[in-house]
């Protein structure tokens, strides 16, 4: 069972599985945090509802304005800054002119906002912000709302600054303020932009929505404007450089001329023409050169690969025709009469001299043939270096000439280039002129801001319905988040044990002094044999025998994570309710450190087991009786230095060996794994290991590594079992275990 489960231990470490959306189980998640659910409801809905109901009412107003190319276009000219092309970059970079802060201080400066204490903190008392700058984040973050609530704009001035930095100052709040009442879209997906402005006036802001408008069209004509005097102004002094320029590149070519005796530079010199002549000779010299070398090349390759005959085939040669013929119409002949005529036949051997006097003389004629193709390159390559040698020294010849040429050309280009630069300059200059005083706006006003007759905030109705939707999401997240957070902090089922790989013995009830009237869990056991807690106990001895029902376990080992548990009372309650159903049964106190048995039980700790395995004491005398059960005990004794070595000695394997002859169970209760080692080596000496998990409240990942710990050092871990469950909130998981002491089945019981 080791080597299969600590696999499956360390996977359901990692991660947990089954994230599926079920709607059951998110009803029962509400249900259980339904107080937290409706208090973050109200308390969201209500702190909106009242802060809405105490703004003071704004007013919205919007200018449209389309951008588009002049409608009018009285010369043909290009315009120095471009017409706006609608797209939709060009909308963007409209939208961020507008919104820019150099825009929107013209704007203050046409209307004069400074004036105004809507826009001015420093003029007197404001009111808070607008339901917008309320949910506004980026103030929050940035620190603006302590200022925006609680300042009143002086601590923007420096202590010492003079009137022209508080005016700055000054000037830039009003800018901040107007800003946060400013805004500016694009209408769809057309050319439209709708300007926007908020104010607790009404007419106040369909004025300055007007006055944006205009000074944005009025800002474009200006733009072209400006750009219109610089290119003005440097066309000016570049065509004056220009003009100089010409004047300095003609003196220079007719210097030139002069210096160098050169009339007219229209006509080819002769030494031109002879040099071109002589490369077109060149040229197909060796054009005629290098098709005789292929031809020879060709002909020396058949040669080579088939012989003279197979070269007769390809040569050009009227001789060579007539021979072929010939040898082709004695071959015909000698082939007729061999079939009339034997080999030594007169006539057969007249045809064959015939034929090899042919083939010889075709021999001698492709011989003659190769060596007048060898001759035409030897001539050829004669005549081409003949050829390089005049055009050498011809080259040789020109070269001053042409220099002289080059150098003239060189100036004539540089004095065109400037000429032309020159005109373009001059016309371009012209044309800005005259187009100067036509500058039109590349966007017209499409509907100007009317006075508004409602406010646009704050629309309590509106925001009280979005924040209630809001806060039932919010509250739906709160309680998703920490459900989240407890799903995997520890086990509330026995479907989650299972999943580990390992059984679930039984979810053990928490007793409420309510419910047991101030008795311990112990004494309740006797008590009530037939509540739902001695059921629950009697379900870990069901599944524990029930592992082997032929040689059930003798003895038992206890133990848990971390204290408080509830390890002691399961161990003491078993033993108890085992020994009251006819077992013999003892229990073992091996919690040598810090021993609580005897108290529950109530005998005195005396000699215990420290000292039967230290040999201070006998077990007979030491075992005691519990008179209410009776239960055989055997108390802890009083300690000893190490337990680890007393629980390894052979002592304590003689005596559990003992103990298991004698006795039907053998129950020992160890001390929590998480704290000392014992229960480590007890486990390996024992038929099975109960693991007690409180229910909820030890972490997964502790119990796991105490399961695991348990599985290396080689105890067979039974099963676990679930301490302390809260049965009212168990039921409400709606897990498949939920309902053993609930509903219906509570009839069973007598609590």
């Amino acid at each position: 069972m080791a080597n299969e489960t600590i696999p499956m231990l360390g996977a359901a470490e990692g991660g947990s599985g089954g994230d599926e959306l079920d709607l059951r189980e998110v009803w029962r998640a509400l249900l259980r945090r339904k107080l937290i659910f409706f208090a973050t409801v109200l308390l969201i809905t209500g702190c909106v509802y009242t802060y809405s109901k105490q703004q003071t009412p704004l007013f919205t107003s919007k200018a449209l304005i389309q951008i588009q190319g002049p409608e009018t276009n009285i010369l043909e000219l290009d315009d120095v800054v471009e017409d706006l092309t609608a797209d939709s970059a060009t909308i963007e970079s409209e939208i961020e002119r507008l919104t820019s802060r150099a825009f929107m201080r013209r704007v203050v400066n046409a209307e004069s906002l400074q004036g105004l204490a809507e826009f001015n903190p420093l003029l007197g008392d404001r009111d808070n912000g607008s339901l917008l700058e309320f949910f506004d984040i980026t103030r929050y973050l940035s620190g603006a709302w302590l200022e925006s609530t609680f300042g009143d704009g002086q601590s923007r001035i420096p202590p010492h600054a003079d009137a022209a930095e508080r005016a700055t100052v000054e000037l830039e709040g009003v800018i901040d303020e107007f800003a946060s009442r400013y805004y500016v879209e694009q209408v769809g997906r057309s050319y439209v932009l709708a300007i926007s402005i908020t104010s607790e006036s009404p007419r106040l802001a369909a004025q300055i929505a007007n006055t944006t408008a205009q000074q944005y069209m009025q800002a474009q004509v200006e733009s072209k404007y400006e750009a219109s005097e610089r290119a003005i102004e440097w066309l000016g002094k570049r065509i004056e450089e220009l003009r100089g320029e010409v004047l300095e590149a003609e003196g220079k070519i007719v210097e030139y001329r002069s210096k160098n005796n050169i009339v007219d530079t229209n006509n080819g010199s002769p030494l031109s023409l002879q040099l071109t002549q002589l490369n077109t000779q060149l040229a197909l010299s060796q054009a005629q050169r290098a098709e005789a070398e292929a031809r020879l090349a060709q002909t020396k390759s058949l040669l080579k690969a088939g012989g003279i005959q197979e070269a007769a085939k390809v040569l050009t040669s009227p001789l060579l025709a007539e021979l072929r013929i010939q040898e082709t119409s004695l071959v015909r002949r000698l082939s007729e009469l061999s079939a009339e005529f034997g080999q030594n036949h007169p006539r057969m051997l007249n045809v064959q001299g015939e034929l090899v006097t042919v083939r010889s003389k075709l021999e001698d004629e492709v011989r003659r043939v190769v060596q007048d193709l060898e001759n035409e390159v030897a001539v050829a390559k004669a005549r081409e270096v003949e050829l390089q040698s005049s055009l050498q020294s011809i080259q040789s010849q020109s070269s001053t000439v042409e220099l002289a040429h080059v150098e003239l050309r060189n100036l004539t280009r540089e004095a065109e280039t400037n000429r032309q630069l020159f005109e373009t300059f001059l016309t371009r200059f012209r044309e800005i002129v005259e187009q100067q005083e036509l500058q039109e706006a590349d966007a017209r006003i499409m509907s100007a801001a009317d006075v508004p007759s409602k406010p646009s905030s704050p629309r309590t109705k509106l925001v009280t319905i979005i924040a209630f939707a809001g806060s039932l999401a919010a509250g739906a997240l709160l309680v998703f988040l920490l459900e989240r957070w407890d799903s995997n902090y520890g086990f509330r089922s026995a479907e989650e044990i299972q999943a580990l790989g390992l059984r679930a013995l039984a979810l053990v009830p928490d007793l409420s002094r309510k419910e047991t009237n101030g008795i311990p869990a112990e004494e309740y056991i006797l008590e009530r044999p037939n509540s739902a807690y001695a059921e629950a106990l009697q379900r870990i001895r069901t599944n524990l025998f029930l592992m082997d029902a032929r040689n059930p376990p003798k003895s038992v080992l206890i133990t848990s994570s971390v204290p408080l548990e509830g390890k002691s009372t399961i161990a003491s309650a078993l033993a108890r309710q085992s020994a009251r159903s006819g077992l013999k049964v003892i229990l073992v106190d091996a919690d040598l450190r810090r021993p609580r048995l005897h108290d529950v039980i109530g005998i005195p700790n005396q000699d215990g087991l420290s000292e039967v395995l230290t040999g201070g004491a006998n077990p007979e005398s030491a075992i005691q009786r519990d008179e209410k059960s009776g239960l055989d005990f055997l108390p802890a004794g009083f300690g000893s230095l190490s337990p680890p070595d007393l629980f390894r000695s052979s002592t304590m394997k003689i005596l559990l060996e003992e103990m298991t002859a004698y006795y039907d169970l053998v129950m020992i209760d160890s001390p929590p794994v998480a704290a000392v080692s014992d229960s480590f080596t007890l486990s390996g000496l024992v038929d099975k290991s109960i693991y007690v998990v409180r229910w909820e409240d030890t972490p997964r990942n502790v119990a796991l590594a105490g399961i695991r710990q348990m599985l290396e050092s080689g105890g067979d871990v039974a099963g676990i079992v679930l301490s302390r469950v809260d049965v009212k909130k168990h039921a409400r998981y709606g897990y498949a275990d939920s309902g053993h002491y609930q509903g219906n089945y509570r009839k069973y019981y007598v609590n």
